[in-house]
């Protein structure tokens, strides 16, 4: 009878170990993952943000190349407006002072 004992308290302490084993081993394995999970993280948010970033950069070049754009659109309207009165300045002047004179004479 007390080799019957022996041997259940020997399968008891060998199921112990083995559980206390198996417990370990998956807290190593959710460690493991955990970690792993994070770096994924970590690496997935880092590479939204440099998308980010890049499109970020490509709206502000395209913002500088539109003002830009916008920038020498103005200043070729303003030329033609100048050369426009000029062109016309002394027309009018003549056709002023004409009228002036005659109003006079």
């Amino acid at each position: 009878m007390e080799e019957i004992i022996r041997q259940i308290v020997q399968i008891d302490s060998v199921a112990v170990s083995n559980r206390n084993n198996s417990e370990q081993a998956l807290k190593e394995k959710r460690s493991q993952y955990e970690k792993e999970m994070l770096t994924y993280r970590e690496e997935k948010i880092c590479k939204a943000q440099e998308k980010a970033d890049a499109l970020y950069q490509q709206i502000v070049m395209r913002g500088e190349q539109s003002n830009v754009a916008e920038i020498e659109k103005c200043r070729q309207l303003a030329k033609a407006s100048q050369n426009r009165y000029l062109e016309v300045e002394a027309d009018l002047l003549d056709e002023v002072f004409n009228d002036l004179f005659r109003v006079e004479g």
